[in-house]
This record gives structure tokens, C-alpha cells and sequence, in this order.
């Protein structure tokens, strides 16, 4: 299957969830830590769709831009790159909110459905095209590898990943197994079903506590114990309207399919960035030896390296992109 074949269209009758209007973009929250990250939308297929911008550092205009595609979960948007966007020096840097998450328009899937993960990489796409346009380094976190797969081999009549993309770089991303096994179709729509169920919301809703994201933070996501921050952030972001996107995560939607020709396929260099604290480090080198061109990285942390070590993923970023 071809990058830019359709992937999986999730679509809802109205007895699913009932036909809910998609609200306008919420206001923004965040806390506002450099004076130069500036707040704008752009459009992509009748949604409206947030980003941040951050310029480039003195005397790095010319360099690269990063195109940031933030992971998915309870309270998670564009925000999560905050202390790696002010730790980096180099250059510009946009940091769109996924379609439903963040300050762009929430997502019902009863009144509309979409194709995952293509849509949030075409949403990407349309940014490049209204703001970036030239060749950018995409960095995408985690169980959004997928994502940032398909911004950098999809081809099509208005992208062009090879032209668009001049390196990807995978943060904690799914083993390689993971990538290139999909999910059969009928335990995903079980997955998706039972999250979506009165037990499943009201699961979801118990997590969103602060004592949660807490506890799960420091479990799954923190070498160490997260900070106030970060769940201050976290904590800010929930809302039952944000809940789509973790309903389709969770169940693992994103991974209904191989990505194992792409990543095959793929001519960019690549970069894969695990935690020294994650037990699937040892799981990722088939990145290395089957891709054509690309590099494992171990630095300090566990699953959430752009915030635990945000230096150090920066400093790996440009020595990976000087070399």
C-alpha cells in the first residue's frame, strides 16, 4: 500500500455517540514561558487549525525548520514541546495541535469521520504549505511515529515528502514490530467500542484527575517523577471534548496497517531517539538495519525525552542533522 492510499476511516452512526456540532477553537491556556512563541491558526479542510511558532534563534534563520508533531493522551497537545522549544537553538520551529486536540476544532467522529493517521499528516501538511515552505525536519514523539512516516514518504498532486522533508526524527517511538505487525480490524473496532462505552468514558474520566496523571506519568513516562508543570499542562488540556483523539489512540488505530514499505522506502535520513530508562530500546534496531539511512540515539530519560531532557534531544537533533 502506498503512503498516500487511504488509511482507516473512522466513522460513527449517530447511535454510536449521537450528532454533537464541533465547538469553536477553545481559548487559549497556555502559560506563555518565552515572550517570542507566538499563537496563529490556519485552515485544513473546513477544520481550523492551532499552531505555535517560535523564530529562529539569532543567527540561525537559514537552518532548517522543525516541524514538532506532539503525542496523543490525556491532556496532551502542542504545549508538550514547550521546554524543548525553549531549550533549542537553531532554527524556526512549528508545533501544530492535531485535529481535536488543543486549541484547534474538536472532532466528533458521529458528524465527521477521518482517515488516521493520514489526516493529522495532510493537517501538517497544509501548515508546511500556508507557513513553512521549504525543506523541514519533522520530530514526532512517541505512538506518533506514524504521523511523522507519513508527512516524510507520502507522495501526492499537493505534497511531496521526499521535497518537504529533509530528516525525521522518531522520539520514543513504537518498536519496529509494532510498526510493521498491524492490529487486525475487528480487535481494534473492539478496542475503540469498549473505550467509547459508559465504562470506557467514565475510565477515561477518573485518569484525567491530577492524582492520576501523576501516577501514570510516573509510571509509564518519567525516568524520574514528573514535575508541576507538566501536570499543570496536562491538567489544563482535559476536557470531555478533547477525548476523541484518545479514544482513537488508545485503541490503536493508527496502527491498522504496516508501515514496514515505507520505512523501508524511505531516503531521509532518520533519526530514533529512546530513553536510557526504556526496556524497548533493545526492540528499535531493526530501524537501523532496515532503513536505508538511519541512526539510534540513547540519551538520558524514558518516554518523554523532549521534556525530560530537552538539551540533550536538541543536541542530538542538530549534531544528527550537521553530520
Amino acid at each position: 500500500m502506498s503512503a498516500a492510499a487511504p488509511l482507516l476511516l473512522l466513522s460513527l452512526t449517530p447511535g454510536a455517540g449521537g450528532l454533537v456540532s464541533r465547538s469553536a477553537p477553545r481559548s487559549p491556556r497556555y502559560n506563555r514561558n518565552i515572550w517570542s512563541v507566538m499563537l496563529d491558526a490556519y485552515d485544513y479542510d473546513g477544520w481550523r487549525l492551532a499552531f505555535r511558532h517560535t523564530p529562529a534563534s539569532p543567527g540561525h534563520e537559514a537552518d532548517p525548520p522543525l516541524l514538532l508533531v506532539h503525542p496523543v493522551g490525556i491532556g496532551l497537545s502542542s504545549w508538550f514541546w514547550d521546554r524543548f522549544t525553549e531549550a533549542w537553538e537553531g532554527g524556526e520551529v512549528y508545533a501544530p495541535d492535531l485535529i481535536g486536540c488543543g486549541m484547534s476544532d474538536t472532532w466528533q467522529p458521529a458528524e465527521r469521520g477521518l482517515f488516521l493517521p493520514l489526516d493529522w499528516a495532510r493537517g501538517c501538511e497544509a501548515l508546511w504549505r500556508a507557513h513553512i515552505q521549504r525543506p523541514c525536519i519533522v520530530i514526532a514523539q512517541g505512538g506518533l511515529a506514524p504521523v511523522g512516516i507519513v508527512l516524510a514518504s507520502r507522495e501526492a498532486d499537493n505534497w511531496s515528502g521526499s521535497k518537504a522533508v529533509s530528516h525525521l526524527v522518531l522520539t520514543s517511538p513504537p518498536t519496529w514490530a509494532d510498526l510493521t505487525s498491524p492490529i487486525p480490524e475487528d480487535q481494534l473496532l473492539r478496542n475503540y467500542n469498549a473505550l467509547r462505552s459508559p465504562l470506557g468514558r467514565m475510565a477515561i474520566g477518573l485518569v484525567e484527575s491530577r492524582a492520576a496523571i501523576r501516577f501514570f506519568s510516573d509510571l509509564f513516562l518519567f525516568e524520574h517523577k514528573c514535575d508541576e508543570r507538566w501536570l499543570d499542562q496536562a491538567r489544563s488540556e482535559c476536557s470531555e471534548a478533547a477525548r476523541e483523539p484518545v479514544y482513537a489512540f488508545n485503541a490503536g488505530l493508527l496502527q491498522h496497517r504496516s508501515y514496514e514499505q515505507q520505512l523501508l522506502d524511505m531516503t531521509q535520513p532518520t533519526l530514533v531517539i529512546s530513553g536510557r530508562g526504556d526496556k524497548r530500546m533493545a526492540r528499535r534496531t531493526g530501524y537501523a538495519s532496515g532503513m536505508k539511512a538511519c541512526t539510534l540515539c540513547t540519551l538520558p530519560g524514558l518516554n518523554v525525552l523532549p521534556w525530560e531532557a530537552p538539551n540533550d534531544v536538541g543536541n542530538a537533533v542538530k549534531e544528527f542533522v550537521c553530520n
